[in-house]
């Protein structure tokens, strides 16, 4: 049998993101070593701050100080500052665009190549202050590609909210003929089998595809599974409302049942979408140097319109921020983040969610 590490390097996913994404898959060190991130008590009760917080500190049931491990404790972001933090420790080579790779045979017997993704953040259509479902600190995807008997792909998985998607290898879209393509979702960080507007049931997800491309560095958990992955804590302290787009932080992936058994995750056909809204005429002019006034053509149901700026080619994530419309046509004006911006811009339509974005120069 091939070295799982070499298979798990092997069938690796591309990461196709949407333009207006803010946030990359990146190590799950990024939220223990985060300077503003504080492991806690349900009470509040601060336990440690990096660096003695760190990936190697959790356990299952004793912190590596020998402190007992408590299933509501929770790692917060103390400062809400979500975009400001993650640009910068996505900047650093030990967290940026890392996936997580582990090899697990199910019940049945299969081997099933896994990919776990960390999110700093999950911005449910990246709507700011104007739109509160959907948003949670912390966010583990899954990717998961099952072998035959041949140790040729057979089958893959992708998560997608609470629930999951499948298709056969040979239907699946790829670079070449080992490299699965992944569609991540606009702040919901959803993965789909290809680009467009995607229902959720409840709201659209939207992944154009038209963001980087992302090779990403594995982080291979085998032979002796991090006792981090075991953790029963929260990674972030977001708590649901009664929203339907709303979920609490995520838990650790040690813990869920497709972790031990990924037959247990097998996925269903995607839903049936009704039309989402049509996205808004716009162009850019750069004013003052390093100033974009965004002018605008909207909808007129559109209550906001949301503009992400990415230096022309760059593989980096997007600054991206929102507006409350009160007419249908206009202008904002964002800061310049290069030279020579890409600028992306869509729009929301309350109960039809946001549109396909459109460059605007």
């Amino acid at each position: 049998m091939t070295d799982t590490s070499t298979l798990l390097e092997r069938h690796k996913p591309r990461l196709v993101y949407d333009s207006q994404e803010a946030y990359f898959a990146d190590s799950a060190a990024i939220w223990t070593d985060a300077p503003t991130n504080v492991l806690k008590r349900a009470d509040g009760t601060v336990l440690a701050r990096p660096p003695q917080l760190s990936l190697q500190l959790l356990g299952p049931h004793t912190y590596a100080d020998g402190r007992k491990v408590l299933a509501d404790d929770v790692i917060g972001e103390t400062t809400k500052d979500y975009a400001k933090h993650a640009a910068a420790l996505h900047k650093d080579a030990r967290y940026r665009n890392k996936v997580h790779a582990h090899a697990r045979t199910d019940r049945n017997g299969r081997l099933w190549l896994q990919y776990w993704l960390f999110y700093y953040y999950n911005d449910f259509q990246l709507l700011g202050s104007l739109f509160s479902g959907g948003k949670h600190e912390g966010d583990w995807e899954l990717v998961q590609v099952r072998l035959g008997p041949s140790e040729q792909p057979e089958q893959i998985v992708m998560t997608q909210h609470r629930g999951a998607e499948s298709k056969a290898w040979a239907d699946a879209p790829k670079q070449g003929t080992n490299t699965p393509l992944v569609y991540v979702a606009r702040g919901s960080h959803a993965n789909y089998f290809g680009p467009g507007s995607h229902f959720t049931g409840t709201w659209f997800d939207q992944a154009d595809g038209k963001g980087p491309r992302i090779d990403p560095t594995l982080i291979v958990l085998e032979d002796k599974t991090p006792a981090w992955t075991q953790w029963p804590g929260s990674w972030g302290d977001t708590k649901a409302t009664s929203s339907p787009l709303d979920s609490n932080s995520p838990t650790s992936i040690g813990r869920r049942p497709h972790w031990l058994d990924p037959a247990a995750l097998t996925g269903s056909a995607p839903k049936a979408a009704p039309k989402p809204p049509a996205p808004p005429q716009t162009s850019a002019q750069r004013v003052n140097g390093d100033r974009l006034v965004v002018s605008y053509t909207a909808p007129p149901e559109a209550t906001a319109l949301v503009v992400a700026t990415r230096p022309k080619g760059s593989s980096q994530p997007a600054t991206t921020r929102s507006f409350a419309l009160d007419a249908a046509t206009g202008d904002v004006e964002v800061p310049a983040v290069s030279d020579d911006d890409d600028v992306w811009t869509s729009v929301v339509v309350p109960d039809r969610g946001a549109s396909a974005a459109v460059n605007a120069g």
